[in-house]
């Protein structure tokens, strides 16, 4: 009984083994083989599990970028210092600011531009392709607000429009002009700017005078 046990054993891998050359055309001792229990079948993932794993693989990865620790103290110190305007859109209508706007049907667009030594804030309607309101840290008038510095490679004395401050500053008065013309929302366009350090304070400065971004 014993040898007879053997020599079935031996042909269910001999067996095996013919059917893995015929297949795969070489011999290798595999688990698929006929004395070992079928390979069991593996479910494909579909593209869009694919794409929903990897989403949820970089949301995991991705990490919170921390606030700076000036605008966290601006946004302490500043806001409840700062005199909202009134929302009355019967006073302070402009001429250039169309009625849809001012109810809210439609909405203009907040542009940045952000260079090394300065920061810009303009808004447009770009139904119309005109600019509503703008201001920028080369003004001025704005020197005591934002400080200014000597430039070593023009020796003059410029506005200080790299730090964090300054942009919070503008996007104060860039949130007063608008709300004072009746704009109380707009789209925030950043372009290729990362939103951190300077814009991201005159987005936080525009909010805290009541400009909805």
């Amino acid at each position: 009984m014993y040898i007879s046990f053997i020599l079935f054993s031996i042909i269910f891998i001999f067996l095996g083994v013919i059917e893995n050359f015929i297949i795969n055309k070489r011999v290798l001792y595999k688990p698929n083989f006929l004395l070992y229990s079928e390979k069991k079948n593996k479910k494909k993932s579909t593209p869009e599990q694919v794409t929903t794993r990897v989403n949820k693989d970089l949301k995991e990865k991705k990490r919170k970028r921390p606030r700076s620790k000036i605008l966290e103290c601006l946004l302490k110190e500043k806001v409840e210092k700062v005199e909202k305007v009134e929302k009355n859109s019967d006073e302070n209508q402009c001429s250039n600011v169309d009625k849809e706007i001012r109810e809210g049907k439609r909405v203009p667009r907040l542009r940045v531009r952000n260079t090394n030594n300065h920061i810009y804030a303009s808004i447009i309607d770009d139904y119309k392709k005109y600019v509503l309101c703008s201001t920028c840290s080369r003004d001025a008038t704005l020197s005591k607000i934002l400080g200014t510095y000597r430039r070593k490679a023009t020796n003059r004395v410029i506005n200080n429009g790299r730090t964090i401050k300054s942009a919070w500053e503008i996007g104060k008065i860039i949130g007063k002009k608008a709300l004072s013309k009746g704009i109380f929302k707009v789209r925030f366009d950043r372009a290729r700017h990362p939103y951190a350090g300077k814009v991201e304070a005159l987005a936080e400065g525009a909010r805290a005078v009541g400009l909805l971004l």
